[in-house]
């Protein structure tokens, strides 16, 4: 059984590289500080099962968890996180993860939670249980979601991401992967339709427009709308 050792912390990555190393049948594969390396490794390497921390930088562990499940939905993932946020178990729970194990490590129950991935395998060989295959839509939906929720308000790239549970820079590159759109582009664009809406109730001004929008500057919203649109939001509203 082959598995790779993924936290940022030198100390704990060698007391989980040991723990695995001491098991027999067990082999660490690879062992590495950032997430972006391990994944570079499985791009060509192999492993039965992944042990990660969460909160690494550049990239988190659920940043790495979400790439892991879209290229190779089998491997199993042991999380090994400081985080006893109920929403990070949460989340990994989503992306099927084995087991999510607490800082500091009691290493009877890593050594328990590997036996059973190896007797798991062992019982069925080649055989993996099923699991989604694409977690990149399930977190678009979620950003959309999260979109339709706030665009009234300012949205920062660090709340959004901060809200899923992943780093901004993936969460972008994850949005025009799967919608062939710039996340802000989008946002801009959901902020825009909400407003031809609005702007079909004479109550509101075109200021007041804005401002329920999202937009802080008015004349800044009126520019947008008019590259979008074609025409300013009064020109809009008169249109008929």
């Amino acid at each position: 059984m082959r598995a790779i050792v993924v936290d940022d912390e030198p100390k704990i990555r060698n007391g989980l590289c040991g723990l695995v190393e001491g098991l027999e049948g067990w082999a660490v594969a690879g062992s590495f500080e950032e997430a972006a390396a391990a994944m570079e490794y499985l791009r060509n390497g192999q492993a039965d099962v992944i042990i990660t921390d969460i909160k690494m930088p550049h990239m988190s562990g659920l940043d790495l968890i979400y790439q892991i499940r879209e290229a190779n939905a089998e491997v199993d993932v042991v999380i090994v996180s400081g985080y006893t946020n109920f929403s990070y178990a949460q989340r990994a729970i989503e992306l099927g993860v084995t087991r999510y194990l607490t800082k500091p490590t009691n290493p009877v129950e890593l050594i328990e939670t590997l036996r059973q991935i190896e007797k798991k395998l062992s019982r069925s060989p080649g055989m993996r249980p099923e699991r989604n295959k694409q977690p990149g839509n399930q977190l678009i939906m979620k950003a959309q979601e999260y979109i339709a929720s706030n665009y009234s308000r300012k949205i920062t790239l660090k709340d959004m991401a901060d809200e899923l549970y992943i780093s901004p820079n993936y969460l972008c590159e994850l949005f025009k992967r799967h919608t062939d759109k710039n996340l802000t582009d989008y946002i801009s664009a959901y902020r825009i339709d909400r407003a031809k809406e609005l702007l079909m109730d004479v109550r509101y001004r075109v200021n007041d427009v804005a401002y329920m929008v999202g937009f802080s500057d008015a004349q800044y919203f009126s520019n947008l709308f008019k590259k979008k649109v074609g025409m300013t939001p009064t020109e809009y509203r008169n249109r008929r």
